[in-house]
């Protein structure tokens, strides 16, 4: 098996309330960098958020998963 840097298919992320608080919190630290006068780290956590609710929402966590 594949080692992944994220799993987003581990049973971790199967309630909805860690997906949301996840993309909530990359999102926050995103707009805290560009207040903080960092653009490029903004970006980063922005598209990172932004990859990360896509993923979310993609994968069907109804389904047996990490078993």
């Amino acid at each position: 098996m594949k080692k992944k840097l994220i799993d987003f298919e581990n049973p971790f992320f199967k309630p909805m309330w860690i997906r949301v608080l996840v993309v909530a919190f990359l999102t926050a630290w995103g707009f805290f960098e560009f207040a903080a006068g960092e653009p490029a780290w903004s970006a980063v956590f922005l598209a990172i958020s932004s990859f990360c609710g896509w993923r979310f929402a993609t994968i069907d966590y109804n389904r047996d998963i990490g078993e």
